[in-house]
């Protein structure tokens, strides 16, 4: 007998239809949209779905072993938690959750500037698979105070994120009206929360989401909508080499480069010293012309050999997608809106289904393609959509 959940939910597919129904259309949209039209979130699923693998069946048998070392630790299997800015709203409590479930299963787990929970809070869930990404606040003193929290809290891995130069415009937030003043009197919101009793309620028994980590930052005595803008306008803060050379001189930890697409800056992350790059378009989220993670792995793994860590994110849903940016050229998967998307379909409960059906997934599609170690899967790859960017050298 299948258990309950398993045929209610078989895929995150099916979680983030329920999901999307469950949460009110100002939450869906912020999750789920992309830039623009959304040509950019259409691509990651396409491009993914372009890239053909090779089984072969008639190998040597053996155990199928998910478990890869990158930077000097030992992970239960080569995907992580992505770091979803504002996650913890999908249902209350929801980053916790998925941070001692990552830290039960030694899988990473990704903690926004952004999220609703504080830095400290998270890391004590996470423990040591607690992977900081920083979103590079615009004033000096908070950006130093950020970082030596982090320090302190025990984080050993930075992800700079670099594709958020300045502020967006996202147009189906400005059609719900939800943002840095978001309005709950607005007669829209009201409705959309009055047609969507079950998550109305478990947040407002949780209380008004707090982006907590930069909220220590804002003036006392200020209202919310002035504290609301003074966190949301710390946000957008340009990167440049110099930068990451600065954070490269004073963090001695792993650091890592998150929203790196063009071959020549991967390399310029590997000359400055860091230890990896995140290959990724934010999820469609920034910039709709944008290529996808599939498309310039190749090309940056050429560029920077095989020793230098490629991490790639973007439009990932199944274990077969994970097989599929391994077999391209990442070293490891970090996955967003999927593990959201579980538990704003089943609330906390979604943390340990998820990975049960990533990693069940996962291992059936490596048993399907005759191979028993993830580090073989380029071994199976028949095409993937290249695009024929830069070399990293000048042309």
């Amino acid at each position: 007998m299948i258990p309950k959940l398993n045929r209610k939910f078989p895929s995150t597919y099916d979680m983030e239809r329920a999901a999307l129904r469950r949460m009110p259309k100002f939450m869906a949209d912020y999750v789920s949209g992309g830039m623009g039209l959304g040509l950019n979130l259409r691509r990651n699923r396409e491009t993914l779905d372009a890239v053909r693998l090779m089984p072969r069946y008639l190998v040597e048998g053996g155990a199928i072993d998910l478990s890869v070392s990158l930077f000097g630790q030992t992970f239960g299997a080569p995907f992580g938690v992505a770091p979803v800015g504002n996650g913890g709203s999908v249902w209350p409590g929801s980053a916790e959750a998925l941070a001692r479930e990552a830290r039960a299963r030694q899988q990473p787990f990704g903690v926004s500037t952004v999220a609703v929970s504080s830095l400290e809070k998270l890391k004590s869930a996470a423990g040591d698979m607690g992977w900081f990404q920083l979103y590079r606040p615009n004033v000096p003193e908070i950006e130093a105070d950020v970082l030596r929290r982090a320090k302190d809290a025990g984080y050993k891995v930075l992800m700079v994120t670099v594709d958020v130069p300045d502020f967006l415009r996202r147009d189906h937030d400005i059609r719900n009206n939800f943002g840095s003043e978001f309005s709950l009197t607005d007669p829209a919101t009201f409705w959309q929360l009055l047609t969507h009793p079950s998550w109305t309620y478990a947040s407002w028994r949780h209380g008004m989401p707090k982006l907590e980590t930069l909220l220590h930052y804002a003036p006392a005595g200020i209202g919310a909508r002035e504290r609301d803008r003074f966190v949301f306008g710390l946000l957008p803060g340009h990167v440049g080499p110099e930068d990451l050379r600065r954070l490269r001189e004073n963090w001695d930890g792993i650091l890592l480069a998150k929203g790196i697409l063009d071959p020549a800056e991967a390399a310029l992350c590997q000359s400055i010293g860091l230890d990896g790059v995140v290959v990724s378009n934010h999820g469609g989220r920034q910039l709709e012309a944008a290529p996808s993670a599939i498309e310039v792995l190749p090309a940056i793994r050429r560029v920077v050999g095989p020793d230098f860590a490629l991490i790639a994110d973007g439009g990932v849903r199944t274990g077969l997608d994970i097989c599929r940016m391994l077999a391209v050229g990442a070293d490891f998967v970090l996955i967003g809106r999927a593990f959201y998307y579980a538990m704003g379909a089943m609330g906390l409960a979604g943390a340990s289904h998820v990975f049960d059906v990533l990693t069940a997934e996962l291992r059936t599609m490596m048993g399907q393609l005759g191979v028993t170690d993830p580090r073989d899967l380029p071994e199976r790859l028949i095409t993937s959509p290249e695009l024929p960017v830069g070399t990293g050298a000048d042309d």
